[in-house]
């Protein structure tokens, strides 16, 4: 079975395509010229592309029998909403239609569990109502709109299924993120509410169970534990050998700080360190389900603290590899 990864060069695809080649897939990555070919298993082909031209990417999915649309990014500050929609509405639009056009048997598009719902107190599921554009988060508008895009195509032709992973943790991750500012003891603060982590070896899994089993049109929640975001740094500063304490910052605080933070982001062009669209987030509970996934798709869900092992890891396994 031939299969193309788009993204399979970022944390996601590249353990989706560790898993793939494990399963015995002939996978070719589509990356970016300027993508760094890095931690990729041997037996992998690349093809050079940029779903969000599409010229470049003409052809790709020719004599492909699944197509993992995992390309994309993920930002919170203001100045980045023109970017989020070219790579998550433009360029998802470009890659569905090349996969429409060749005839691929299936394609799995990676939306967000922020595209289905930001949740205040309840659990969600695939049946909540978007509020998103509500809430004016400009990361779930746009996804959002993307998958919105592959779900019209859905009545054109297109097999696809839209898996919706909330927030991501795991081996293999080379960028900046939370739980390396943890580990290191750079973050020892938190805002108060709750998200739900997932496992990058579940999502992984999710993906091809998506390929294999998924609804064509139907959406499915990729989740994991849901637990206070406070309650979650304490457990990585614990399991990295950090004994201290992790404090609760006040949302009148934050709000204040991502003001000052999202003026001087557009002044620079930078992301600033925590965007107006996640401090409006502060103190709701995001809480998910996988049920629908786990019943449909047979999607299983690590044990958080085993998952956070292997992040601890991981992490110090790539301290010692570049000292």
């Amino acid at each position: 079975m031939r299969v193309l990864v788009t993204g399979g060069t970022g944390f996601v695809g590249r353990n989706l395509v560790y898993l793939l080649c494990e399963k015995g897939y002939d996978v070719t990555i589509l990356h970016r010229e300027v993508s760094r070919l890095h931690d990729l298993p041997k037996n992998v082909s690349y093809r050079v592309g940029d779903v969000t031209q599409a010229d470049s990417i003409k052809g790709c999915c020719e004599g492909m029998d699944y197509v993992f649309h995992v390309a994309g990014i993920v930002r919170w500050g203001k100045a980045s909403r023109a970017k989020l929609k070219l790579h998550n509405v433009t360029g998802t639009r470009n890659i569905a239609l090349e996969a429409l056009q060749r005839g691929v048997k299936k394609f799995v598009h990676t939306s967000s569990a922020a595209a289905v719902c930001l949740p205040e107190k309840e659990m969600a599921d695939e049946t909540f109502a978007f509020n998103g554009d509500r809430l004016q988060v400009g990361y779930a508008i746009a996804k959002k709109a993307g998958e919105e895009i592959v779900l019209r195509l859905v009545e054109k032709g297109l097999p696809a299924t839209v898996v919706n992973p909330s927030v991501i943790i795991g081996r293999r991750n080379y960028s900046n993120h939370f739980v390396r500012s943890v580990i290191k003891g750079r973050l020892t603060v938190s805002p108060a509410g709750g998200i739900n982590v997932c496992d990058v070896d579940d999502v992984a899994e999710g993906y091809l169970l998506a390929a294999l089993h998924g609804k064509v049109g139907e959406r499915y929640l990729l989740a994991g534990t849901n637990l206070p975001l406070k309650e979650l740094f304490q457990k990585i500063a614990r399991a990295s050998g950090r004994n201290g304490r992790i404090y609760l910052i006040p949302t009148p605080l934050i709000k204040g700080v991502s003001w000052i933070g999202e003026a001087m982001a557009c002044l620079g062009g930078s992301e600033p360190f925590f965007a107006w669209d996640l401090a409006k987030l502060s103190g709701r509970n995001i809480y998910y389900s996988s049920d629908k996934a786990r019943q449909e798709l047979g999607y299983r869900i690590t044990p958080l603290e085993e998952t956070i092992r292997k992040v601890v890891e991981w992490e110090k396994q790539l301290e010692r590899n570049s000292v």
